[in-house]
Order: structure tokens, then sequence, then C-alpha cells
């Protein structure tokens, strides 16, 4: 039976970074590791292995397991994913260039074991896993990042400097929806875009992710927030960790697991558990192998760019909910705009979200994988710390020196020395370090 939508009352979103399903979940189905969750992902039937394998230099390579925890970071701008895609024919896309777009590196068509990735494991066994759920955008980080956070992109690639849109930030405070932004890292996201500079220096709706767990604890119902997002240590963004949060490569996937244990810790020990649902995505997926077809879904072309004619590629999601039932899979078809039309269901007084986003043909939303009336009983307790497993540190360093992000946050950290000081050295004060102020 549906959840009714005011039992939903903390909304926690997680968008991670560059990952495809097939390569971070698709070993759920394998009998090698349990085979006990029946998700459209690897299989080892070799008639498959052989109908997926992409060809490089005359030599098929198939899925199969990763070997090392760190890969060089591959190609997926709009041009790299067409190469990806194939040449659409009767069949669909053939899926065939992976590899030749990474320029050889055949570790695109690897999978992660679940001793690689313990949390997201522990959350396929105990929540609801969507095998569904795609990439907005056949194309990079910004444009699908901006499908998420306003269901529609001025751009199809990767910038310097954001163009203004209205957020879901915007929308919520238009719609009196409390909402706040927990970031690892030194800068959210949408310091790329000048016109949040102002409100991300100075206003208590983004805080440090070190605050999360006390809030959630101990914070008033007065003044906490109904929606809830969280954002990583970005790997191309000015950090001092070793490498990033968000499992972007090179970065490994540990950091990610700690992130999204510490989420799930913090939200299963407030009293905000039961009426509550974490959701947890990627925003594309990262130039890495994926079996399943994109869906034929067009996005007319919100900028100076041609149309997509359908989506990107599948991306792992998971809903960690009190209302979804354990160990189960969700089929139906969703993108990063699921999660807008769900908050417009929830918050938009039958008016919805957008006519973009409550229009996108195929697509649900995240109201239709909630499938329990009342909340469960159990409180799956989170797995060990200790069972994810830190890389060996003698591979070498993940992270460049300097990268076109970085740089952008650095135009950012200049921008925010010169018109807020004091908020710079008391709001990010690791930042005076690594960027030298």
């Amino acid at each position: 039976m549906p959840t009714d939508l005011a039992n939903i009352q903390t909304i926690v979103i997680l968008l991670m970074e560059n990952r495809s399903f097939d390569h971070m979940l698709g070993y759920l189905r394998l009998p090698a590791y349990g085979g006990n969750i029946n998700v459209d992902g690897v299989r080892d039937d070799q008639t498959w292995l052989n109908a997926v394998a992409n060809t490089w230099d005359g030599q098929a390579y198939q899925p199969g397991p990763l070997l090392e925890p760190r890969n060089p970071d591959p190609p997926h701008e709009r041009a790299n994913i067409a190469t990806q895609l194939g040449q659409v024919g009767a069949n669909g896309f053939p899926l065939d260039g992976f590899i030749t777009s990474a320029s050889g590196d055949s570790d695109v068509m690897r999978y992660q074991t679940p001793d690689k990735v313990p949390v997201l494991d522990f959350f396929a066994h105990n929540f609801r896993i969507c095998d569904r759920w795609f990439s907005p955008l056949p194309a990079s980080t910004q444009p699908n990042r901006l499908m998420a956070m306003a269901g529609y992109s001025l751009i199809d690639g990767n910038v310097t400097v954001l163009p203004n849109h209205l957020l879901v930030y915007d929308w919520l405070n238009a719609h009196g929806v409390s909402w706040r932004v927990y970031h690892q890292g030194f800068f959210p996201f949408f310091s790329m875009m000048p016109r949040w500079l102002p409100e991300i220096a100075t206003s208590d709706k983004f805080r440090e992710f070190d605050r999360f767990a006390i809030d959630m604890e101990l914070e008033s119902d007065a003044t906490f927030p109904q929606v809830i997002f969280i954002e990583p240590i970005y790997t191309d963004a000015p950090h001092d960790e070793a490498e990033g949060t968000d499992d972007h490569s090179p970065s490994s996937v540990t950091g990610g697991q700690r992130l999204m244990l510490d989420v799930y810790s913090a939200l299963l020990r407030s009293r905000h558990w039961n009426n509550s649902i974490l959701i947890i995505a990627y925003d594309e997926h990262g130039g890495f192998f994926d079996h399943a077809q994109p869906l034929p879904v067009e996005t007319v072309a919100a900028g100076p760019y041609l149309s997509f004619p359908t989506t990107g590629i599948r991306v792992p999601a998971v809903l960690v909910s009190p209302f979804v039932s354990k160990g189960s899979v969700c089929n139906a078809e969703f993108d990063h705009t699921s999660i807008l039309r769900f908050l417009g269901q929830k918050f938009g007084m039958g008016g919805g979200y957008s006519p973009q986003v409550d229009g996108r043909a195929r697509v649900g939303s995240v109201a239709d994988v909630l499938d329990l009336a009342v909340p469960r009983l159990d409180r799956p307790q989170p797995p060990d710390p200790a069972v994810i497993v830190e890389p060996a540190r003698t591979l070498p360093a993940p992270l460049p020196p300097n990268n076109q992000n970085v740089e952008a946050f650095k135009q950012v950290a200049q921008q925010m020395k010169d018109q807020y000081p004091h908020q710079l050295a008391t709001k990010f004060p690791a930042s005076r370090r690594v960027l030298g102020f």
C-alpha cells in the first residue's frame, strides 16, 4: 500500500558522483556474492557476457570484478558518452564504446564487490534499490546536477562558472519549506553559481557536515529543516583530505562509504527516523560500463545546445526509509527529476513542481518507491565502521594538483575573501590553509 506523504517529515538527499549501476551494484544478482537480490545487474551467463563485451585492439573485454580500489577518471562529457553508447540501431544502442572512450582502459568494464561497498550492500539488503534510475542527460556532472536541482539545464557540459538557474532552494523558499545544506568540503557545489555566494557565506542554511549528527539529535523542531541536502568532499575541488568522499574517480569509494554510514547512523539515532526518507543517487555514470538502455526521454534544450533524445546512462539509487520493504527492488523508471516531482507532490499544494518536471515522459516520482503504509518497526543497525577497508596508501595520490574545477573553486574563495573576509575566515577556516589565504 502506498505511503501517505503526510507521514514523511524529514527528507535527506545525497547525490554522489560518477559511477554506473552495474559498476556499483551490478554484483547483487551474482551467485558468487549471494545472488539473493534480483536486480537487473551483471550476469554470469557466458552468452550474456559475450553479448555485452566491449572490444579494444581486437580483444573483447567482459564485465568482471574490480581489482584496484582506484581508477583513472574516465572521460564522460557529452561527446564521450555518445561514443560509449555507440550508433543507435533497431535494437537500441550497442553500448560498446566504453573502452574506446577510455582509450583502452578496460577497468571501465569492471564492477565493485560487496567487500568494497559494504554500506551500499547493507542498504541493498535492508532497504530498497531502484534498478531503473538514470542520469537525466547523457552528459557530464554539472548538467545532471542542474537537472537534479533545477529540473532544467542551460548547459550541456562542464563550465567554470555556472549560469544562473532557479534552483530547488528557490522553489522550497517560495513554498515555505525549510531546508538546509550540510557540506563536507570547504564550499558547496552551488558556490560555482555567483548568485548564491552571499547566502553561502552568511546564511545558516549552509553548514559544515560536522554539525549534521548533533543537529539531528538535539535541534528544536521549530528550526529543524524539512529537506536536507548532503554534499560530499568533491574530488575535483580544493580539499585537505587524501581523497574525495564523492566517489568521483580517481578517488576510491572508501570515503563515500564512510559518508553514507555517517549520514545513516545520525538519521537512525534521531527522533526523525520514523518519519524520514534518505535518497542516495549518483549524478552520472562517470564513463563506467552499464548494460541497460537509456530511456527514450527527450530533453528539449534549455540553452544553446542540441536537444537530448534520451536520458543518460543508468546510475545507482537507493531509498533508505522505514516506509520501504526490506531487501526489495523497484523496477519503475526514474531519473533525478523524480526527486523534484516528489517534492512537488509533497509540498506543491496540488500544483506539482514545474511543467518541465511534472511532464517528463516515463519518469516517475520517488513517492512511487515508498511501498509501506506504516513504518517498519525494525531499525537495522549500521555496519561496524571497521568493515570499510581503506585502500593501500602505496598507490599514486588520486588528486591532480590543479584542474578546471579546482581553479573555479579558487576563484570562489577569492571572491569570498574580497567580499566576506570575516565569514571566510570563520565559516571556512581550513580554506585559509589549503587555498593560501
